[in-house]
């Protein structure tokens, strides 16, 4: 699997975590640092993957 697509899974996952706690009504403080987690993976990983691809 490459970065970018680790990034495009991360990113995804954060969106379908997000809709759960939503939905369940569980949105609290750790399903916070697990999204913004997930989302800073993404960004780190699609970085990663861009310099990989354009160097």
């Amino acid at each position: 699997m490459t970065l970018l697509l680790a990034a495009a899974a991360c990113l995804i996952a954060a969106q379908i975590l997000g809709i759960y706690a939503l939905r369940t009504r569980k949105a609290d403080l750790i399903f916070s640092i697990f999204m913004v987690t997930l989302v800073v993976a993404a960004l780190t990983l699609g970085y990663m993957g861009a310099r990989q691809k354009l160097g």
